[in-house]
């Protein structure tokens, strides 16, 4: 008797209908389209499930899925509840960006007593992603190096007097729960950043941060039960355009030098959040001027882009590797390739 395949939903935000009131990015969507599609060939080598995957109505589905629904505008929210109370698995990739990550999350902790078991990080974890301000204060906490974070009503309420006088030449306003390079912009001074802030009442959704100059970086980790096993150490190539960022482009192990510090920081980060479960995403900045020093930017409790070359770099599907660690409570990481892969986006 042939064993019948699990049904795995895998929902991309983007593509998957999240966005169905707004207007689409064509850099959000060919980002979520390779994410999605990435991690729908790995599901698809593994040979075990049925792939279900849900489609923006105006973007063709993707070939890759054995089933993919139709989200018109405004149906995201019920069409996700309803294909998670028809699957045994659900695995998320959604933008920390105005608390979606957070709120699908929970919904699919809720499905778990239904039965869908959700692939992704505990709510502590997801929570922490979410907000910078929470990161900041638990990397802190954790003594690992990051970089001061100021709320932006604490600007407007005259603390920029105090920050004036600290010698920052540079500064960067970013949402307080914003994910990449999405909403960051720079500013030449304290004055101008507050300026700024203040208008359109800005200042009761962005943070403030000095600006750090060094190399972009992130590494990919997989964590569980307070562990972390390192997958790659990465650089970003992030440029600047008058005052906004973009990232054009991620070398998978560009930055394999790092791995011994960077897998140690991963630990520390894997010790802070307990409940992080499966692939976790951390970008940092290195200081090349001042003795290699690497400040932890941002946590990701979800994929992130750099998966899109995982496979090619590390000559083993990353996919099956995220889901032995979910689901074994005796994980052990293979020995794996550091080979580097560039993506262009």
């Amino acid at each position: 008797m042939i064993e019948a395949l699990k049904k795995i939903l895998v929902c991309e935000y983007i593509t998957g209908g999240g966005l169905g009131t707004e207007a689409l990015s064509d850099s959000l969507v060919k980002e979520g389209t390779l994410m999605r599609d990435a991690l729908l060939r790995h599901l698809a080598e593994i040979n075990q499930f049925e792939i279900v995957t849900l489609h923006d109505a105006r973007l063709p589905p993707s070939p890759l899925a054995s089933h993919s629904i139709a989200v018109a505008a405004g149906q995201f929210n019920h069409i996700f509840t309803e294909a998670l109370s028809s699957v045994a698995q659900v695995w998320l990739i959604a933008p920390e960006t105005n608390g979606v990550l957070l709120e699908l999350s929970e919904l699919c902790y809720a499905s778990h007593d239904k039965g869908a078991l959700f692939l992704g990080c505990g709510f502590d974890a997801t929570l922490i992603g979410t907000s910078k301000t929470l990161c900041f204060e638990a990397l802190r906490e954790a003594k690992i190096y990051t970089l001061p974070v100021y709320a932006g009503e604490d600007l407007v309420a005259g603390k920029c007097e105090q920050l004036s006088t600290e010698n920052i030449n540079s500064w960067v306003a970013k949402p307080e729960d914003g994910a990449g390079c999405d909403g960051i912009r720079l500013f030449d001074s304290i004055d101008d950043l507050t300026r700024w802030v203040k208008q359109d009442e800005r200042y009761l959704n962005y943070l403030a941060q000095p600006y750090q100059a060094g190399v972009a970086a992130s590494f990919s980790m997989l964590c569980r039960n307070g562990k972390a096993w390192l997958l790659s150490c990465n650089e970003q190539h992030i440029t600047r355009d008058d005052d906004h960022f973009r990232l054009s482009g991620i070398t998978i192990n560009g930055m394999s030098a790092y791995w011994q510090r960077f897998e140690t920081i991963a630990r520390k980060i894997a010790k802070m959040l307990p409940d992080a479960l499966g692939y976790v995403g951390v970008d940092v900045i290195v200081d090349t001027e001042h003795d290699d020093k690497i400040y932890v930017i941002e946590i990701n409790p979800r994929l992130t882009t750099s998966y899109v070359g995982l496979e090619q770099a590390i000559d083993y599907n990353p996919a099956q590797l995220i889901m032995d660690c979910v689901l074994s409570d005796k994980f052990s990481m293979p020995n794996l390739a550091r080979k580097q892969v560039f993506i262009p986006l």
